[in-house]
């Protein structure tokens, strides 16, 4: 803020991983540190950074999720738990930033850096890994969704080596009887997995608003 006088982006890429952990072996601790550097502190940041981001009136914040948390990821679970974090809190502080200007999506980047250390032992791929994913064909998205154009807000983006799609939670129409038991979750899991029709519900709220059209509150006397 001294040298600049105001602050309108910030882009957060925090990140370690933990390679072949097991279930059976995960312990406490490296879910705390991995949890206080990707998830507790990239809040953190953009909460010390939010007054500014307010004052800007166009203010963006790009965070750094993985696939690997989105879809899952082997023997990762430290990992794959915090990036998973991360789309939560992009989710919520862009909620927070409607009516501010403020703009927060996410990114799920493939591209060399030391966290791909270990996560290959072919050497050939390695090379090619290393030719190829350079960090720079990531940057175009990351400079995207920091400008003040962009559009977009609380979606996450796959990016690299030339690529960029959208990354989106969808939810199915469903089914509904009250009183149901377990038998007759089985017996119609066929309709409540039928992704025909689904929607992409913009907050929590809207997502369980199926659930109170198909009981209904009670009117006000």
């Amino acid at each position: 803020m001294e040298v600049f006088g105001q602050l309108d982006i910030i882009v957060a890429n925090a990140g370690t991983i933990t390679y072949d952990t097991p279930p059976e072996d995960l312990r406490p601790e490296p879910f705390a540190s991995q949890f206080a550097l990707m998830v507790t502190g990239v809040g953190l940041l953009v909460g010390a950074a939010w007054p500014h981001l307010v004052r800007s009136g166009a203010g963006r914040i790009v965070l750094t999720s993985s696939a690997g948390a989105t879809f899952g990821s082997h023997h990762n679970a430290y990992y794959t738990a915090a990036k998973t974090a991360v789309v939560g809190i992009t989710r919520a502080f862009a909620l927070d930033g409607e009516g501010l200007g403020i703009k927060t999506n996410a990114i799920c980047p493939l591209g060399m850096s030391h966290l791909f250390e270990g996560f290959s032992t072919d050497e050939i791929f390695n090379r090619w890994f290393e030719d190829n994913a350079r960090p720079e064909a990531v940057a175009p998205m990351v400079a995207y969704l920091a400008h003040a154009d962009c559009a977009p807000s609380k979606r996450v983006f796959s990016t690299g080596l030339g690529h960029v799609s959208e990354i989106f939670t969808g939810l199915t129409k469903g089914w509904h009887q009250a009183g149901h038991t377990p038998e007759d979750i089985r017996d119609q899991f066929t309709l409540i997995e039928d992704r025909s029709g689904y929607t992409v519900p913009m907050s929590a709220l809207e997502s369980t608003g199926a659930m109170f059209r198909d009981a209904p509150l009670p009117t006000s006397r």
